[in-house]
Parts: C-alpha cells; sequence; structure tokens
C-alpha cells in the first residue's frame, strides 16, 4: 500500500486551533485516496525543520507540501537525504496570480523549485487555466492536480419565511474575496425584500489589523442589519453553520477552486459566486463590479432557495468537476506508480 504524507505549514485564524481552507482541502483529497487504496495521512508543522520527522515517522512514498511555505534550501536538503531518495515531493499551489502577488516569497519560490532540477520534486497548480500560462511564461511544465470534493446526498430540506434573511459570506477576510462588494449588495437586496439582514462573516485571527472587517462594521453601524461575526470552527461545526443560511456569497475577483462554495452545495445551499469560480454553471455567476446584477441574483436565490432543481443543477456541476479531478489525480499517480495504491510490492506496509 503506497503511502502519502500531507504536510501544511501550522497557522492560526482563530483563538482555538480549527480548520482552514489548506486542511479541508488536504482532508477532502485524502478521503478519497484512502477510498482508492493509499494510505493517507495529514500533518501540521511548525517550519520547514518539522518535516524530517513527520517523514521519518510515517515513512510515505509520496509528500505532499501544502502551499508555498517551504524554504528551498530545506527543501533541497530533504530530497537528498539519502534514506529519502525514493520519495517523490510534491508542492501543491491554490493560489492564482493575484494572490500569489500578495505574497513577496511566492513567485521567489516557484523560481527556485524549479531550478533545483530536481527528479524527485513536482510543483503542481490547482487552475488549468493559470497552469496553462505560467508553464510558457517560465518554461517549465507545471503538473495540473485540483481539488477533489467528497459530495453529499443530504435530503433536500425546506427554508422556512423568517422576518430575516440569512446570508454567508464565509471564509478569510481578503481584499481580494470582495466582501464589502457583497455586503452592499446583500443589503441592497434585503431592503427591497423588506427583510433584516444578518450578514454572516468568519473574520481572520487579527480583528484589530483587518482593514475589511472594520470596513464591514462601518457598513452595519447604526442600520437595522446585522453583521454577525463568527470564529473560525471546526469542519463539523462550520458545515452546521452553513446549512443555517439562507443562501451563500462567493463573489471573489479571483479563485482557483473555492471550497465554501462547495460546501454550500454540499448542503443544499444555494450560492452565488463570481466567474472566477467557473466550474458553477452561469445562472450561479455574476460579475464582481455590477451592484445592480449581483442584488438582483439574491433577490431571485432568496426566492429560490428552497428550489430543488437548482440544487441539482450545482451538484451536478461539483460532481462533473470531481470526475475531471479524479481523473487528473488517477493520470499522475497512474504514471508514478503504474496502478492503483494497493499494489503488489511487500517491500512497505
Amino acid at each position: 500500500m503506497k503511502k502519502i504524507l500531507f504536510i501544511l505549514k501550522e497557522r492560526f485564524y482563530s483563538f482555538s486551533k480549527t480548520s482552514y481552507g489548506l486542511i479541508n482541502s488536504a482532508t477532502h483529497l485524502a478521503t478519497y485516496l484512502n477510498s482508492e487504496g493509499y494510505k493517507c495521512k495529514i500533518v501540521t508543522v511548525v517550519d520547514g525543520n518539522g518535516i524530517d520527522k513527520e517523514v521519518h515517522d510515517f515513512g510515505p512514498d509520496m509528500v505532499i507540501i501544502e502551499a508555498l511555505w517551504c524554504p528551498t534550501y530545506k527543501l533541497e536538503e530533504l530530497i537528498n537525504i539519502s534514506k529519502y531518495k525514493k520519495i517523490k515531493w510534491v508542492v501543491r499551489v491554490h493560489s492564482d496570480i493575484a494572490f500569489i502577488s500578495c505574497e513577496t516569497q511566492a513567485l521567489k519560490l516557484i523560481r527556485e523549485y524549479v531550478e533545483l532540477q530536481e527528479k524527485g520534486l513536482v510543483v503542481s497548480f490547482n487552475h488549468a487555466g493559470f497552469i496553462k500560462v505560467l508553464s510558457e511564461v517560465m518554461r517549465h511544465e507545471f503538473t495540473y492536480l485540483p481539488n477533489v470534493i467528497i459530495t453529499q446526498d443530504l435530503p433536500n430540506d425546506y427554508l422556512d419565511e423568517k422576518e430575516h434573511i440569512d446570508i454567508g459570506c464565509l471564509g478569510a477576510t481578503r481584499l481580494l474575496k470582495n466582501q464589502c462588494f457583497q455586503a452592499i449588495c446583500a443589503i441592497r437586496a434585503a431592503d427591497k425584500l423588506k427583510k433584516k439582514l444578518r450578514f454572516h462573516v468568519t473574520p481572520n485571527l487579527d480583528q484589530g489589523n483587518d482593514p475589511i472587517l472594520a470596513n464591514l462594521k462601518e457598513l452595519f453601524d447604526r442600520n437595522r442589519h446585522e453583521l454577525v461575526i463568527h470564529d473560525w470552527l471546526p469542519n463539523d461545526e462550520f458545515q452546521q453553520l452553513v446549512r443555517e443560511m439562507d443562501i451563500g456569497l462567493q463573489v471573489s475577483f479571483t479563485e482557483t477552486f473555492n471550497i465554501v462554495a462547495a460546501d454550500f452545495i454540499n448542503n443544499n445551499r444555494i450560492i452565488i459566486v463570481s466567474d472566477a469560480i467557473s466550474w458553477l454553471p452561469s445562472v450561479f455567476r455574476t460579475s464582481t463590479l455590477d451592484y445592480d446584477d449581483l442584488t438582483d441574483k439574491i433577490i431571485v436565490a432568496y426566492k429560490n432557495r428552497n428550489n430543488n432543481k437548482l440544487r441539482r443543477i450545482a451538484k451536478d456541476a461539483l460532481r462533473k468537476y470531481n470526475l475531471v479531478a479524479k481523473y487528473e489525480w488517477a493520470k499522475f499517480l497512474h504514471k508514478e506508480y503504474g496502478h492503483h495504491g494497493k499494489d503488489k510490492d511487500k517491500g512497505r506496509k
């Protein structure tokens, strides 16, 4: 049985240790790979110095480092340790160029990884369009390894009419996530629906230095609508929070996948997204700049929040995305091992 170790840098988005996007992404993928016969483990480390211990303890055939954080010298050192020579090392990048541009060292790390010219190292991205152009520009063949999402078939439920409307704009508060634009449109839609808006967000740890949260608070100050701030939650509690929403919003300027959108769909909630989330049909998408269109779509989505046909269309889109994603992973792993995780090699248990 081939063993795959996912390594993430320890991060705190909350005053309690909770899940965050990369852990959720790795968990979905590990669950799928386990079902295919691989043995997976997910760990977090404080920095690159913690990688060696985890690799030694688990004895993996493949190590997947989630996101761009491991210093090049450390990665090179690990790859060239004699006992790790047979390990395939994979760096998974989850960002498009806009998010990468906000990280000072991101492109530097990508370039340095490529220049290592290590046969045991794969640099991968989870957005097909971005990987195509970056491969052209950097003259290097990057690997496409998309997200895989474990879908659910929860029974359809019915959301009652209330005096208020709960809209979830969940996930990290960042400029590129476009939360203030979505909040303005949500307020306009609630006014037209003659409802009190409860706009739900999950801000980052350091709320005092979060300009997005500060401006959201100003938007909701001195009016009848309410900004509801949630702490970052363990995944099961987050899923319950999603089910408490009438609809969701993820109208961000840029995305490579967006797990929050998948969470809403899995929980039978209608969600409106931007064109960046191209795996969802156009009926769920809008511009990141058109206030009137998003306002109108919020109203339509709310009125159709119990529409099981729309829920099914969204779930079908997610399943279709998953079919392609699973094919890409199967192709990659077949290239590496020539079979599924249940191999005939008795050498490593």
